[in-house]
């Protein structure tokens, strides 16, 4: 604009819409920078321009301090702060924890008689409710009452503390009273007593409010009925977990793979591994899609159970794609059973690039192989791993070259990583001492063959 011809200087509007347009684009610094750049300008900001500022401050760049000065310029402008500035302000002390500041804002919108809204009050009662500080929120709350602000929703974040800290009896009396305070609990308010009750055991009182719910016609938060589901099958008989979860959907709540999952990972905890197969057919049977952590549980839980064939044969279901997760269960529970032979199905699959594995699944591997005799396969494996000769597998394999006293080969793997340039990492070192220390008392032989395999890491032998 500074530069057509003829000339089309800037106007404000023209500087806010840019600023504007750079806070919704993530860059808030930028859209602060051209605020300066009109005043450089000579562009004389208005009271929208000054807002605007104030809300990237508080609300993009959580600058509170930077917003309050904004304010301050503005009133002493004779720009009079909206209700929107303050609001903005406020909620961006209460995320920096100056609740002082914030209360003093309200009081400065009290005093020049500007609407005081539930929205105001809001952030104000979320920060001493995660305080749990139950006093200041009763007063708060009280304060609202008397000025003639109904809490209305915001009884919600009140709900929210007092569970916070156990308070029950505080949050039946709010809901009780709702009636008289113009306010109707919610599935929300529902959802938040449930999952308190539950959190601190109290699973009997939990299922009341469900019945409750049930008669008022509301739906119980996905979230609160997975942390009912875990109280239940973790403190209860098991078989109840699951008649529970019928009865949830009998009831017509929402229930999706993490309910399942809570179930069945109790199951398996429990080695219930007949009741997790008839959990997981059930689940099959419904339009809930299982993922990943829902074979993992269960395959697990077979592993656990002793059902390695069952587990291979779910591995290999179609459909199913494994993670690392999956061949760090089936790693462990085949070597731990002395069945590290049978790993085939799962080597195959790693070398065919059906599943990549991460370093921790690498070293699982070396460690499996090696101890199971297949020194060549855990050797080719390191030098193919990605672009090869990756540290902490090398230094795993190395290790276990020393233990084994297959020296030679160990020196090998070393000068082919020198060849193609890669250095030799401390890990790799620390774990060659490891290995002749484990070794036993050495003998003078064993000092200078490490000092011999030092001598040749650190390329001065």
């Amino acid at each position: 604009m500074r530069h057509s011809s003829p000339a089309c200087s800037p106007t404000t509007s023209s500087y806010a819409s840019a600023m504007s347009a750079l806070a919704n684009a993530g860059r808030p610094a930028d859209a602060a920078a051209l605020f300066v750049d009109m005043l450089a300008d000579g562009v004389e900001p208005n009271r929208a321009a000054f807002s605007l500022l104030l809300h990237i401050y508080s609300s993009h760049l959580d600058l509170p301090s930077a917003a309050h000065s904004v304010l301050i310029w503005m009133s002493r402008l004779g720009l009079p702060p909206t209700p929107s500035d303050y609001t903005d302000l406020i909620f961006s002390f209460c995320r920096a924890g100056r609740l002082p500041d914030a209360l003093q804002l309200l009081d400065e919108m009290r005093a020049l008689n500007y609407p005081l809204t539930p929205h105001i009050y809001a952030p104000i009662l979320q920060a001493y409710c995660a305080n749990a500080d139950i006093q200041a929120a009763d007063a708060l709350i009280s304060s609202m009452r008397f000025s003639g602000c109904q809490p209305d929703v915001i009884y919600n974040i009140y709900i929210h503390g007092l569970c916070k800290v156990g308070d029950f009896d505080a949050v039946q009396r709010i809901i009780d009273e709702s009636g008289r305070n113009g306010w109707v609990p919610d599935a929300v308010t529902y959802s938040t007593y449930i999952a308190g009750l539950c959190q601190f055991g109290y699973v009997e009182e939990a299922f009341q409010q469900l019945e409750i719910m049930v008669t008022k016609g509301l739906q119980l938060k996905v979230v609160a009925l997975n942390i009912l589901i875990d109280h239940v099958a973790r403190d209860l008989d098991m078989w109840v977990g699951k008649e529970v979860l019928e009865r949830c959907e009998e009831l017509g709540f929402v229930v999706d793979v993490v309910t399942y999952n809570t179930v069945m990972n109790h199951f398996c905890k429990k080695r219930k591994w007949l009741r997790a197969l008839k959990l997981f057919t059930d689940l099959l049977k419904r339009p809930i899609t299982p993922n990943v952590q829902t074979y993992n549980i269960f395959i697990s839980c077979l592993c656990r159970a002793g059902k390695f064939q069952f587990a291979k044969f779910v591995f290999s279901s179609k459909g199913f794609v494994a993670d690392t997760v999956t061949c760090s269960i089936l790693i462990h529970a085949f070597y731990e059973a002395g069945k590290e032979d049978e790993l085939g199905f799962l080597f195959t699959d790693v070398s065919a690039g059906k599943i990549v594995p991460d370093t921790i699944t690498y070293n699982t591997l070396v460690d499996c192989l090696f101890r199971s005799g297949r020194r060549s396969e855990a050797v080719n494996l390191v030098r193919h791993i990605d672009d090869g000769y990756p540290v902490e597998p090398v230094a795993h394999l190395a290790y276990w070259l020393v233990r084994c006293g297959n020296i030679r080969e160990a020196l090998r793997l070393f000068d082919e990583m020198l060849v193609k340039g890669l250095t030799l990492d401390s890990r790799i070192f620390a774990n060659v001492i490891k290995a002749f220390c484990r070794k036993g008392p050495g003998e003078c032989t064993e000092m200078l063959q490490l000092c011999s395999v030092l001598d040749r890491m650190l390329g001065i032998g």
